[in-house]
């Protein structure tokens, strides 16, 4: 018996000392915004792994450019020694995602970088690559600096132009939009719509490049997330033609799906499964109503193919059977499939009969212990008030393995799901803080304390949604502070008032939430 308890103990030992010496991944945000860079490593560190991120001066942030060629010297410095590398190609070659819509680099620069990119494998003793890009987003508004200066005065009517593009290509246009399709192309500067598109070209030609490192094997995996893509838009309209070139392309080792910001998170936790050889199996369940056939705004296709995507994308894989997954992903659609903003006066916390029911599942669930990952995306931009008021009334909102209920779905999707699959390796104390971070940012200030912060403050002022200059910072940093509190104390208790709120990229779009 003795012998045996030796052996035994020795084996736990080396297990262990197996995970141990899993080693360091090299992480490459989009850019510094607490999303893509904090609240992601914190997750991973919270599951227990090792991330390294090359010197916050070389990351893209609200004034500064990234440096992706000394991004790629810390790379290729580092990666000599650690285990995968898992990193976004627009902070690479374009300097961050604000960057890859606003760039002037010619081709041939932008061209050297994606091939050192491809060279990476082998520079690094053949490990692990893990890459993320994104297709240029159409935004329906928008201005500099995260994209070009004429955006102000000719946004809406570049998206409309793309929109219009992009149906023409796929159905029959009305004839008063074939006309409003003719003016357009009249009205819009030939140097605005030669800007424009000659860097979405650019960008595309830079993506089709990368596209090859899966085939060559230079790459061991892809994510290419669609940003901002609405169902009649340029980038829908790019996207159609990419989907060609992905479908050709092993699904075992790319996906194409909607969002951003999430991408880095969920790449992360790729890596960490296959390093562990771990297959976590999910399951998926919807609020009552159109459920997964959803389509969120801000995005092209259905909340169901986007939560499958994701899964696969992740590391793990779907079942039907929620007996056997190991974690359930319940997704918090709108009864009638149409998503609205977070801050419409529809999301006023009235629970409905299908809140009631949907949270009465969610209570279910955890007392026949399921890990629950909860991604809130009824509303675009901000959580709903009336689902996030019944999980603290029915004490469940910390049961949960995760929530998420920030910008767009695929954003929430991807980033609910990622630290639900990470929670079995976290403590309770740092899950807590996990979830706490999300209720604060997702519920408490995106659904609640901006609008007010700008009704109160900001527009009564006249001072603009960003580009706050120290004074107007220092302003609404405080206001924004004071909003969170009012609104969280009630169901979150005195402990909130420990957490510091900023205002990082010095605009209203995002706060910072941390102890």
């Amino acid at each position: 018996m003795k012998v045996r308890a030796f052996l035994l103990g020795a084996l736990l030992t080396i297990s262990q000392s197996a995970l141990a010496a899993n080693g360091t991944l090299l992480f490459v945000p989009l850019d510094d915004r607490p999303v893509c860079l904090d609240y992601t490593v914190e997750s991973m560190k919270a599951a227990g792994w090792d991330v390294k991120t090359p010197p916050r001066e070389y990351i893209s942030g609200a004034i500064k450019k990234g440096e992706p060629d000394k991004i790629m010297d810390w790379l290729e410095e580092n990666g000599k020694t650690s285990t995968a590398v898992i990193a976004s190609s627009d902070a690479l070659i374009y300097g961050g995602l604000v960057g890859s819509r606003t760039h002037e680099i010619p081709q041939e620069i932008l061209q050297k970088r994606a091939d050192r990119l491809l060279e990476l494998k082998n520079n690094t003793h053949n490990q692990k690559v893990y890459i993320f890009t994104t297709i240029m987003r159409s935004p329906k508004a928008s201005g500099a600096p995260v994209e070009p200066a004429y955006y102000t005065q000719w946004g809406p009517k570049l998206f409309r132009l793309g929109a219009l593009e992009d149906k023409s290509e796929l159905q029959r246009l009305h004839r008063k939009e074939r006309k409003e399709l003719k003016q357009l192309r009249l009205d819009i500067p030939k140097d605005v719509t030669e800007d424009l598109y000659g860097r979405r070209q650019r960008n595309i030609k830079i993506t089709e490049t990368l596209l090859h490192g899966i085939e060559s094997g230079d790459f061991d995996y892809m994510l290419l997330g669609r940003d901002d893509t609405a169902q009649y838009s340029q980038a829908h309209r790019e996207a159609r033609a990419m989907d060609i070139l992905v479908h050709e392309l092993p699904k075992g080792k790319i996906r194409f799906f909607a969002g951003a910001d999430q991408l880095g998170l969920v790449l992360l936790n790729r890596a960490a499964n296959r390093l562990q050889y771990e297959l976590p199996l999910v399951n998926v369940t919807y609020a009552a109503g159109v459920a997964g056939a959803t389509i969120p705004s801000y995005e092209d296709n259905t909340v169901a193919e986007s939560a499958r995507q994701h899964i696969f994308a992740a590391g793990a894989f779907p079942v039907r059977n929620r007996e056997k997954a190991d974690l359930v992903l319940a997704i918090n659609t709108p009864k009638n499939g149409k998503c609205l903003e977070a801050s419409n006066q529809a999301n006023n916390g009235t629970v409905t009969p299908e809140v009631a029911n949907f949270a009465a599942k969610l209570e279910r669930l955890t007392k026949h212990d399921y890990k629950i990952a909860l991604a809130d995306v009824k509303y675009g931009n901000g959580a709903d008030n009336a689902l996030v008021k019944e999980l603290f009334n029915k004490k469940i909102a910390y049961e949960l393995a995760a929530y998420g209920g920030w910008n767009t779905s695929g954003n929430t999707l991807g980033f609910a799901l990622a630290q639900g699959l990470l929670t079995p390796k976290m403590n309770e104390k740092d899950k807590q803080y996990l979830l706490e971070q999300r209720y604060l940012d997702d519920w408490a200030y995106q659904a609640n304390a901006r609008m007010k912060v700008y009704q109160k403050v900001i527009w009564p002022q006249y001072w603009p949604n960003s580009g706050l200059k120290d004074e107007q910072l220092k302003g609404a940093t405080k206001a924004v502070r004071e909003e969170i509190l009012a609104t969280a104390k009630p169901l979150m208790g005195e402990k909130i008032k420990n957490y510091k709120i900023t205002l990082p990229w010095n605009r209203m779009f995002e706060v910072q939430v941390e102890k």
